[in-house]
């Protein structure tokens, strides 16, 4: 019963982070949760998230970098499957601090 309580309890605040975040936040929290999808070698969780960037991605506005992000994201897709989560999760890493990066810029 005290779990339930628990879950409920972390699952509200989820999803109060997430209503009350801007898109750019909601990217790095995607990131985050395919980072963590390596770490623990959860295949389900990496592609989830990868598929979730993908599917934000605004090809019309973004152009040619909508289109290398995609390329890349399906790359990633592949080499997790192959279980290279490490080398995935420091793509992702590197690929997650530099949205941060432009986040704290845009946001100042």
């Amino acid at each position: 019963m005290m779990y339930r309580q628990q879950n409920a309890a972390h699952q509200q605040y989820r999803q109060t982070q997430v209503m009350s975040s801007d898109p750019l936040q909601l990217v790095i929290m995607t990131y985050d949760i395919a980072i963590a999808g390596c770490r623990e070698r959860n295949l389900f969780k990496v592609t989830a998230a990868l598929n979730e960037l993908r599917g934000g991605l605004d090809h019309e506005a973004g152009g040619q970098i909508a289109a290398d992000l995609l390329s890349l994201y399906i790359y990633l897709a592949d080499e997790a499957r192959r279980g290279n989560y490490e080398m995935v999760g420091n793509f992702l890493q590197e690929l997650r601090d530099t949205w941060a990066v432009a986040r704290d810029r845009f946001v100042q």
